[in-house]
């Protein structure tokens, strides 16, 4: 357990409390602090062995890159070569918020945050707080999700507190309000990659870009969530669409389901809840929570319901095929 646990709220700065985690990444610490995507877990970017704490906390591989998070566009300027980015300042209209962009590192960003990549992931996250917290570090934060490499993200700090051991200070702010990791972009010219799928989609880049496209097996990796099994419950986890699962656990009582509002008014006995089909950021925000309470449950497996691969749902499903199996 961390040794301090400091009780903060997004929409508040609180220069004090954010003075005390600023403390902590000058002298070379590692912070917990609240997003509107996922809790992360942060470093001072220019600071390799800090930056090693999270990988040996997260039990992290090493070849799997950091995504910088700064306070704003001056910051930003410090780490990456924006100006070799046409379309940067269109992008930059998407932040505070669920984006990260990968660009040309300069040298302040060292080989561990980078996993030796030319290249770094650079996001302004959308919590007044924490970005009050990364200003008064005056430095940027290498931050992953906070949470043990493989199991789903945290979206509230209770799911973290017991789990990351060698943290020294917690910011418990409320639940994260999307609940699944930014997007991450790959922009070079007239063309962009989205190396991970989140809150942003094809659809808001296709305003900027003449192509975008998703990242196939084979591209480079230059963004977390490209590479390692993420997101996934300790127990089984099956997917299946509507009709298929109803008939399922007709048949079999030992598993628990887990649906949209709709679709649990066509179950009998215990369900779980995702949210609305007609809300998806109701269901994106509980995703992470449900799964883990999975593995807290007396249910030794669960079958989620597959979500039409549309709009932002392209991205839950992403992780919901992650985190599964299909039956």
């Amino acid at each position: 357990m961390a040794e301090k646990i400091l009780d903060v709220r997004c929409d508040l700065k609180d220069q004090e409390k954010a003075l005390t985690g600023a403390r902590v990444i000058q002298e070379g610490g590692v912070v917990i602090f609240p997003t509107e995507t996922v809790y992360g877990i942060g470093a001072d970017v220019e600071n390799n062995n800090a930056c090693k704490k999270i990988y040996a906390i997260k039990g992290r591989q090493p070849d799997n890159p950091l995504i910088v998070h700064v306070a704003d566009l001056d910051q930003a300027e410090n780490y990456a070569c924006t100006n070799r980015v046409r379309m940067f300042r269109e992008l930059a209209k998407l932040w505070p918020g669920p984006l990260t962009i990968v660009m040309p590192k300069k040298d302040r960003v060292g080989d561990v945050p980078s996993a030796g990549l030319g290249t770094v992931g650079i996001r302004i996250p959308d919590c007044d707080f924490t970005r009050e917290f990364i200003k008064l570090s005056a430095t940027g934060i290498a931050a992953p999700s906070a949470n043990m490499s493989g199991r789903p993200s945290a979206t509230r700090a209770e799911h973290i507190i017991n789990e990351l051991h060698g943290v020294d200070l917690i910011y418990r702010g409320e639940p994260s309000r999307i609940g699944i990791e930014s997007t991450v972009i790959y922009p070079q010219d007239d063309r962009c990659i989205i190396l991970r799928p989140g809150a942003y989609t094809a659809d808001d880049f296709s305003k900027m870009f003449d192509h975008v496209e998703y990242a196939g097996p084979q591209d480079p990796v230059r963004s977390p969530g490209m590479k390692y099994r993420h997101y996934s419950p300790e127990k089984e986890l099956l997917r299946a669409k509507k009709e298929d699962l109803l008939n399922f656990v007709e048949t079999h009582r030992d598993i628990i389901p887990i649906v949209t509002t709709e679709t649990a008014k066509e179950i009998k006995g215990e369900k779980w809840i995702l949210g609305s089909i007609k809300n998806p950021y109701e269901i994106s925000s509980s995703l992470y929570d449900l799964l883990r309470q999975l593995d807290a449950s007396k249910y030794h497996r669960g079958i989620i319901e597959c979500l039409p691969e549309t709009g932002f749902f392209i991205s839950v499903m992403n992780r919901i095929k992650k985190a599964s199996a299909e039956l």
